[in-house]
């Protein structure tokens, strides 16, 4: 008897999860589709729509209770970083420590070789090194891959993306021709355990709103802010006080509770230093090294110049970049592969 590849797959419910679940069935692999509980609101709803596609497509499905390992690694975290002045990343966390760390560790308990999700991204590996070369998904609107940096090499082995070749309206063409349930389900929010999107109503919940100045980068008193956690580098919208005159964030101090503003052009920076990074097809990548770099989810790929530092990297930009963000994610690119990523941890302007 032919031994099936069996693979455990991420599934929310949604059309991108369950056309992956099709596919994979389709390529006469043994699924397992898996819908994660990870918060105590969770009412059953995506476990229910996946367990509907699953009916339908002849596969089994269970659920997984990971809501203690989501709370410390992702929710607590995401409260924490705005509590230190940070803007958090919570989809790296958890893809890190949830999706392609406790599944893939549940997965292999229940006998499955592969995880798999769907998010829109390609995994290749090359037959002369060995190695796993993590790339961005044909269909570039919809590449994940800034979300993905800290895959490792054996989890790259283990992991497939079944719809990094297809495009989004090819994926619900394909819900739909199979009748799944999912065909006609809106894209999920960027933040899964805030439905509503009020980010500071969620952490109204776990910190204090604290008042404060508003200054310039002299000291000098521009108004009063709501409390740090309101605000993020690089707004300029939503600062609730009227300043005659557009005002960005240009940083976050905590230990004096002040947020200090500067007029449209001082958002640029010139580059940024990165720490905690990881890369894909070396252990770290050599002074001088030469690539692209992406500083949030919707910024465009910018040249730039890594140099090593103690504890990470100077990122010099061959032309200045607004709005880089304590906190946020800082992915390198060679062409459309991912070569590694790691937290920015403050901008800086002029020659260093």
């Amino acid at each position: 008897m032919e031994n099936k590849m069996r693979i455990m797959l991420g599934m929310s419910g949604g059309v991108d999860s369950s056309v992956a679940a099709l596919l994979l069935k389709q390529s006469g692999a043994d699924v397992v589709g898996v819908t994660l509980r990870l918060t105590e609101d969770d009412d059953g709803t995506n476990a229910e729509n996946a367990k509907k596609v699953a009916d339908a497509l002849n596969i089994s499905h269970i659920t997984a209770d990971m809501r203690a390992e989501f709370q410390k690694n992702v929710t607590d975290y995401f409260v924490q970083e705005y509590k230190n002045g940070r803007t958090p990343n919570p989809c790296v966390v958890c893809n890190r420590t949830i999706k392609f760390g406790k599944m893939l560790d549940f997965a292999e308990k229940s006998g499955c070789s592969h995880v798999a999700t769907g998010h829109y991204a390609r995994v290749e590996r090359n037959p002369a090194t060995g190695l796993y070369a993590l790339k961005k998904a044909a269909y570039l609107e919809k590449d994940q891959t800034y979300f993905l940096y800290t895959l490792t090499q054996e989890r790259l082995s283990k992991t497939l993306f079944p719809l990094g070749s297809y495009t989004k309206p090819q994926v619900r063409e394909l819900a739909e021709q199979y009748g799944l349930a999912s065909a006609k389900n809106r894209d999920s929010q960027d933040i899964c355990f805030i439905p509503d999107g009020d980010k500071n109503r969620y952490l109204k919940q776990f910190l204090n709103e604290q008042p404060g100045n508003f200054t310039d980068a002299d000291g000098n008193i521009l108004g009063t802010h709501k409390g740090i956690f309101h605000y993020t580098v690089g707004q300029r919208k939503g600062l609730g006080t009227a300043f005659g005159k557009p005002m960005f964030v240009l940083s976050i101090n905590t230990k004096d509770n002040t947020i200090v503003l500067g007029e449209a052009g001082s958002e640029f920076s010139e580059g940024f230093y990165v720490e905690d990074c990881n890369f894909l097809p070396f252990c770290a990548a050599p002074d001088g090294f030469e690539c692209l770099c992406k500083v949030r989810y919707s910024a465009p790929d910018m040249p730039c110049r890594l140099e090593k530092t103690e504890n990470g990297y100077c990122v010099r930009l061959t032309a200045p970049a607004r709005a880089i963000t304590p906190g946020q994610a800082a992915v390198f690119y060679s062409s459309d592969e991912l070569i590694g990523g790691g937290t920015i941890i403050k901008s800086f302007s002029g020659k260093l």
